[in-house]
C-alpha cells in the first residue's frame, strides 16, 4: 500500500522525509488554477481583486485558499486592516510558483511557435553584456540559415540563467566563466571583453586622446549593477583612483537606462566592451579614450558536455566562425 512518503517522483534523494510528504501533496492535490490564485493573492493583497483577476467568485477563491493551506498543513497569509499578506511560508511558494508559472508561459510559446509551422525551438539565456556582441549578429546569421525554428531568448543574471541551465529549462547560457559548474556541462570562451568609459557625446572630454582616469574628477557616475564583473572594476579601479567620485542613486546596466542618464551634465558610465556597441548606436553615446588596468573575464557559452541539441551545435559553430579566435584560458 503507497503512502505520501512512497511517492517520490522527480524528488532529490536527499530530500527530508517532511519534504517528500510536502511534494507529494503538492503533486497530488494542488492545481495550476490555486498556483495562479497564490501570486494574484500576493500582487493584490485582497482576495476580492485576486478573485475578480482570475475571473472567480470570492467564494471560490476564499475556498482554494483554505484547501492549499490544509494540505500543506500551513498558513500561506495572514490578514491585516487593509487585506492580507503572504506569511514567510506563502512568500517562498509564490516566489518559486512565478518560476514555474513563466516556465509554463515560455513552453506554451514554443509550441505555439511549432504550431505555427517552426521545425524546432532553442531556448538561450544571456547575460546584457552578451546579447549586444554574441548574440545580436549570432541570431541574425542563424535565421538566415533556419527560418524554421523558433528561439526564445532570455535575458538576465548569471546566476538566475544559469539555475534555470541545470534545471533543464534552457539549453545554454551566454555569460562569463562561472566559478563552479557542475559535471555534466562545460564552459566555452568566446569574446574577449574589458570595461570602458562611456559619455554622451556632447562630453568635454569626447574625441580626446589619452585621457587619464583623474580627468574624469567631478563626473558623475552610472553604477555598474551589484555583482557584476565590471563593478568590481569600478570600485577596485575608480574609486582607488577617485574616492571622491559623485554617482547617480541608479545602478543598471539597461542600455536605454544609461542612454538616458549619460543626457544629464557630465555624466559617465562604465561598461564592458561588449555593450559599448550597443550604446554607440545611439548618436548621443559615445566612449572616451581612457585607459584601465583591470580586465573582465571573456565572454562565452555554458551548456551541456554532452547531448547537446545538434541546432545549438550548428548555432556554436557559427558562432566560432562569426568571432574572433576565442581568448587563452
Amino acid at each position: 500500500m503507497s503512502n505520501d512518503f512512497d511517492d517520490r517522483d522527480g524528488l532529490d534523494d536527499a530530500a527530508t522525509p517532511q519534504g517528500r510528504l510536502l511534494y507529494s501533496r503538492l503533486t497530488k492535490h494542488v492545481r495550476l488554477r490555486q498556483l495562479q490564485l497564490l501570486v494574484a493573492l500576493q500582487q493584490c493583497g485582497s482576495v476580492v481583486q485576486a478573485a475578480a483577476t482570475l475571473h472567480m467568485s470570492q467564494s471560490a477563491a476564499t475556498q482554494a485558499l483554505a484547501e492549499m493551506e490544509r494540505v500543506l498543513d500551513i498558513r500561506l497569509f495572514e490578514r491585516h486592516a487593509r487585506g492580507i499578506r503572504p506569511t514567510l511560508a506563502g512568500q517562498t511558494l509564490v516566489d518559486t510558483v512565478r518560476g514555474v508559472l513563466a516556465a509554463l508561459e515560455e513552453v506554451a510559446e514554443s509550441l505555439a511557435a511549432i504550431r505555427r509551422g517552426a521545425a524546432a525551438a532553442l531556448r538561450l539565456g544571456a547575460i546584457p553584456a552578451g546579447s549586444p556582441a554574441i548574440l545580436s549578429p549570432l541570431l541574425a546569421r542563424f535565421y538566415a540559415e533556419h527560418p524554421e525554428v523558433h528561439v526564445d531568448v532570455h535575458e538576465d543574471a548569471s546566476t538566475r540563467l544559469l539555475s534555470q541551465l541545470l534545471g533543464g529549462g534552457l539549453d545554454a547560457v551566454f555569460c562569463r566563466e562561472p566559478a563552479l559548474l557542475p559535471g555534466p556541462f562545460v564552459f566555452e570562451p568566446l569574446l574577449a571583453d574589458t570595461a570602458v568609459v562611456v559619455a554622451a557625446r556632447s562630453h568635454a572630454l569626447a574625441g580626446r586622446r589619452d585621457v587619464p582616469l583623474q580627468a574624469l574628477t567631478g563626473a558623475r557616475w552610472v553604477l555598474p549593477t551589484a555583482n557584476i564583473a565590471v563593478r568590481g572594476i569600478f570600485e577596485a579601479e575608480v574609486l582607488q583612483a577617485l574616492p571622491d567620485a559623485p554617482w547617480f542613486p541608479v545602478s543598471t546596466v539597461s542600455l536605454p537606462i544609461l542612454e538616458g542618464l549619460l543626457s544629464q551634465p557630465g555624466a559617465v558610465a562604465l561598461v564592458p566592451l561588449s555593450i559599448a556597441p550597443g550604446l554607440q548606436t545611439h548618436a548621443r553615446v559615445c566612449r572616451l579614450d581612457v585607459r584601465l588596468t583591470g580586465r573582465l573575464a571573456p565572454l562565452g557559452v555554458v551548456c551541456r558536455r554532452d547531448q547537446t541539441p545538434a541546432l545549438l551545435t550548428e548555432m556554436l559553430s557559427l558562432c566560432r566562425q562569426m568571432l574572433p579566435a576565442p581568448p587563452a584560458r
